[in-house]
């Protein structure tokens, strides 16, 4: 290949102030194989730098090569890009060993564009730097305007390519503070740290704001601040919120999508280029928090083939997934949010992809008070609003801003301040349980309690049981238990049938009591009944400790579908004997359970110590 002489190349490149930048990086990189007057034989591969623009690169490449812009042979032979962008019902011509003819110069966004054998093929792969101090002020020269001072210049040069050219095309420039302010995002949302709860992640958050501000200050290289970040929990427990919170506490634009956004556009050919848009829209170097919804519905590979048609459509969904995640440049922070966590694709959380992850649960009395009060504009007194608060119990921050909202409604049809009694007319109608039922829930809650002492599975046992309950939720639960649990890092047998046995003790003590148990124990995930079942299955199917070792699949794999029915029919042998072994130790401690029941009614909270009394909380 031949290139024109430098002040030719000089003339082209000066009528743009991008592409005369980006032609002094494509110059620059080819100082490692000689002066470009001398030509080169075979083509060369340029990979721009992180976060840069392509399409300067390739103009300017035009220019070195004294190629006319608007000549589209030349433009598909001598000069491409890697990866062009697509266009709707044309094909996708991505580089190819097979589509080499004519062409001088490749350019890259990243050097994973480019297919193995191509860079083999190349005369050399240079990676291009951004520019050099003296490369915006030799571009504010040819334009006629006055250059920026040395300390400007270089720390001009630290920022994105946006911000680069835009100081370089100002007319008059006097002061770096003019670049900050114009780097500075707008935001008008809530600050993560302005937030009530989010107690979980906010010690994360602010490591990582401490981070992305040094990485800003170029004092600490990208892949050490970089992060990505799964946060879970039930709907409207604030995953949205927080992506947006938390990329306002960055100074950061959100970017916010779902997986169902880019399935809704067709086919898998449809699907693909949707999600890879969606990825280039952030690769900029701008910075950016990328929020994706529904992460789960991604898909997941499975660890062999079962030959249905679908797996194809998934190995090629997750692969391409996990190539967007890697490639991404600098200042790109992903949030990914999920109410299934376990459906997510290992890889996808694979250190230097999503490394963390989080669980958002359902605010406690204090927090949920600090919410009505954030949502009230701080008008109320945070104590007056704990009394509400303690009737908001299974509420998440979703419904208690609702709350809010409805209640400032009907203060503004009145022509008035919002006061305490409009959140008070927007509470629940509760039903009260009968003396009977809360000595019910009281039997079920010292079962478990009982239990899971008595067979080390925990070293203390705290009961909590409600009076009322709230009959417009999904689900209510009128008594909980939590443990401080013995520790269980190498699991056997004996201890899996006894997390089994304490699932199963709160219906055994209700049999043992009442003589017929209540529906308290089943009918969800994450039940009493669910959670035996699902431990006895992973003994028998994926552990290897049923009778026979066998190996079925992942526990991931067996998560949702039952076993052969010879292997069920274990299961149930399983779990039948561990019901019968607590329906044994509760008869023998009914007065034991009793006592302890009829403790946690008056009290309402009783911890129980392994070898101790039980006492109120």
């Amino acid at each position: 290949m031949q290139f024109v002489n430098a002040k030719t190349r000089n003339q082209k490149l000066s009528k743009d102030a991008g592409v005369f930048l980006a032609g002094c990086g494509l110059v620059h990189a080819t100082r490692t194989i000689g002066r470009l007057r001398y030509g080169v034989n075979g083509f060369l591969i340029f990979v721009v730098p992180p976060g840069y623009r392509t399409e300067e690169y390739e103009a300017a490449a035009f220019a070195i090569m004294g190629a006319a812009r608007d000549d589209w042979v030349d433009k598909a032979i001598k000069v491409r890009l890697a990866s062009p962008p697509r266009k709707k019902g044309t094909v996708h011509r991505a580089i190819s060993i097979f589509d080499l003819k004519g062409l001088d110069i490749l350019i890259a966004r990243d050097i994973a564009e480019v297919p193995k054998d191509v860079r083999f093929a190349a005369t050399a792969v240079l990676f291009v730097e951004p520019p050099t101090a003296q490369h915006p002020n030799a571009a504010r020269r040819l334009s006629g305007n006055r250059p920026f001072s040395d300390d400007v210049a270089a720390m001009l040069v630290k920022r994105p390519q946006n911000v680069v050219l835009a100081a370089v095309l100002k007319p008059t420039f006097t002061e770096i503070h003019e670049i900050d302010d114009f780097d500075r995002l707008e935001t008008d949302g809530p600050n993560l740290f302005e937030l009530p709860g989010y107690d979980e992640v906010k010690p994360w958050a602010r490591d990582l704001v401490e981070n992305v501000s040094r990485w800003c200050q170029r004092t600490l290289e990208w892949k050490l601040a970089r992060t990505g970040v799964l946060v879970s929990g039930l709907p409207g427990t604030g995953k949205t919120l927080f992506a947006s919170a938390l990329a306002t506490a960055l100074g950061m634009r959100l970017v916010s999508t779902t997986v169902g956004a880019w399935q809704a556009t067709g086919t898998l050919d449809d699907m693909l280029p949707a999600m890879r848009k969606t990825f280039e829209s952030v690769n900029d170097g701008k910075g950016a928090v990328l929020f994706i919804d529904e992460i789960d519905a991604i898909g997941t590979r499975l660890t062999r083939p079962s030959g249905h048609h679908g797996d194809h459509y998934w190995q090629v969904v997750v692969t391409d997934f996990l190539t967007l995640l890697s490639a991404l440049g600098e200042g790109v922070i992903v949030v990914a949010a999920t109410n299934y966590p376990d459906w997510i694709d290992p890889a996808i959380l694979r250190a230097g992809r999503i490394d963390d992850h989080f669980t958002l649960s359902l605010p406690n009395k204090l927090t949920r008070a600090e919410i009505l009060s954030h949502h009230a504009g701080g008008v109320l007194p945070l104590e007056s609003l704990v009394d509400i608060a303690e009737d908001l119990d299974g509420k998440a921050g979703a419904d208690l801003e609702r709350l809010v909202r409805d209640a400032l409604r009907a203060a503004r049809n009145e022509d008035r301040e919002l006061e305490l009694r409009d959140l008070e007319a927007q509470l629940p109608e509760k039903l009260r349980y009968t003396p009977e039922q809360c000595l019910r829930l009281a039997v079920h809650e010292s079962g478990h309690a009982l239990a899971a002492l008595a067979l080390g599975h925990a070293t203390s046992a705290t009961i909590e049981i409600k009076d009322s309950f709230d009959p417009s939720l999904d689900r209510f639960l009128g008594g909980t238990t939590t443990y401080d649990l013995v520790p269980d890092y190498l699991p056997t047998a004996t201890t899996l049938r006894n997390r089994i046995a304490v699932s199963l003790s709160g219906m055994a003590a209700e049999v043992a009591v009442f003589g017929d148990p209540s529906i308290g124990s089943g009918g969800t995930i994450g039940s009493d009944v669910e959670r035996a079942t699902a431990i006895a299955r992973r003994m028998v199917g994926s552990f290897g400790l049923g009778k026979t070792p066998v190996f079925m699949g992942t526990v991931k794999e067996l998560a949702d579908k039952p076993l052969p029915e010879r292997l069920e029919v274990e299961v149930s042998q399983i779990i039948g004997e561990e019901y019968e072994r607590m329906l044994s130790m509760m008869t023998e401690e009914r007065e034991r359970v009793l006592a302890l029941a009829a403790d946690v009614v008056t009290h309402r909270i009783v911890k129980l110590e392994r070898g101790g009394l039980a006492a109120a909380a």
